[in-house]
């Protein structure tokens, strides 16, 4: 029983596998139906995703302050030194799973008599049932916090213990801060990432209205100028110059039926090349594709009120708003995005036994990170009005 038993924690231990790729015949039923962390990750190398450090922190340019004059020759100056950074700084957040087993899981499941051949295929096959349920759950775990419900206390508080989530940052608040009524709110808390939306008016994002469906493309087209940042004709290696290829608008199953809904009534035929399937399988608007997040079909991160209050209201799932109907969060993840602390990127290690629990072994994975937003005017919400 013992070898049994400490070949497969040196299986577990030293070998590694892909994750939900081979031909195993158990279906992952715990699956999502898409995960948004893609978008995140896409195309993005490790400077831009992992940072070291006690904390993560950046600055930002809110104000140039600008020192430009027209003079005459002979003119004397009066020279400045703007000091123009507003530096920000967060604190990492911490989550962990793990994949357990016991001695008599082991030693029941390789058998007396077992070949060699048949007991490494047993391991391999055991492994792989442990560690797809452990990277399914943390994976659901970390894609469920991206449009958890604001928390002043969880998130914006140095002391708390969850990451922050995109409504974080994208509110339909006229004032900038998510809603402040609620035991899950962000009562207490004037600024988000440290910084006040009040003192600085660009750190908010934009917000746009239909007032019926029919008027989503007039939304979209107001969003679409509101977020988008040309860098100028020269000089550009100091502005951001935004990719599109990062850009993506979120919205429940609700929201991408009835944009789909519009797509067709503007049209007398299918643009598809047998002019025959009703279905937009990518739509897009300006070339930003539009992402269906099952989240958003039953979260309460939408103001229960009137989008145009400030920050003295509820949340509400969509259909429950006073004014229900689909949100369309427009993110730019050139500007929003997970870091990643370069020491503990879903680090695996090694078994441990603990020795009032002897017969039951673990294996813990741990990750800290946090999300980040390096800016929030190039975010956006399109919601319905009153």
């Amino acid at each position: 029983m013992g070898s049994a038993l400490q070949v497969f924690n040196d299986f577990m231990t030293t070998t590694d596998s892909a994750i939900l790729t081979d031909s195993s015949s158990i279906v992952n039923e715990a699956v999502k139906n898409n995960y948004l962390l893609r978008r995140f990750m896409r195309g993005k190398g490790p400077e831009e995703i992992l940072q070291g450090g006690k904390s993560i922190k950046d600055t930002i340019l809110f104000d140039e302050e600008s020192t430009f004059q027209y003079y005459q020759p002979n003119d004397t100056f009066t020279w400045q030194n703007p000091q123009v950074l507003t530096e920000w700084e967060i604190a990492w957040r911490f989550c962990v799973d793990h994949a357990s087993w016991t001695d008599q899981e082991i030693s029941l499941n390789a058998g007396g008599g077992m070949s060699k051949n048949a007991r490494h295929k047993m391991y391999k096959n055991l492994k792989r049932t442990k560690m797809q349920r452990l990277w399914t759950s943390i994976l659901n775990g970390m894609e469920d916090s991206l449009f958890a419900v604001p928390s002043g206390a969880d998130m914006e508080v140095t002391s708390g213990t969850r990451p922050y989530s995109i409504p974080s940052f994208i509110t339909e608040a006229s004032d900038g801060l998510p809603a402040t009524t609620g035991t899950t709110s962000w009562t207490g808390s004037t600024t988000i990432q440290n910084i006040n939306p009040d003192t600085y008016a660009k750190w908010d994002n934009q917000r746009s209205t239909y007032a019926a469906v029919a008027n989503i493309f007039d939304a979209f087209d107001e969003m679409y100028l509101k977020t988008k940042f040309d860098a100028p004709p020269t000089r550009k290696e100091y502005f951001e110059s935004d990719n599109l290829y990062r850009q993506f608008i979120a919205c429940s199953r609700d929201g991408i039926n009835k944009y789909q809904v519009q797509l067709r009534a503007t049209g007398d035929r299918f643009v598809t090349q047998s002019r025959q399937d009703p279905a937009f399988l990518k739509p897009t608007y300006g070339g930003i594709e539009l992402e269906y997040v099952a989240a958003l079909d039953s979260a309460a991160v939408n103001l229960s009120g009137n989008a145009a209050v400030a920050d003295g209201d509820a949340y509400a799932t969509e259909a429950a708003a006073t004014c229900d109907g689909p949100r369309y969060w427009w993110i730019n993840a050139n500007y929003l995005t997970p870091v990643f602390h370069n020491e503990r990127y879903l680090t695996t290690h090694p078994v441990q036994t603990h020795p009032n629990q002897p017969f039951t072994h673990v294996m813990p994975v741990d990750c800290w990170y946090n999300l980040v937003c390096k800016s929030r005017m190039r975010q956006g919400v399109v919601s319905p009005a009153a």
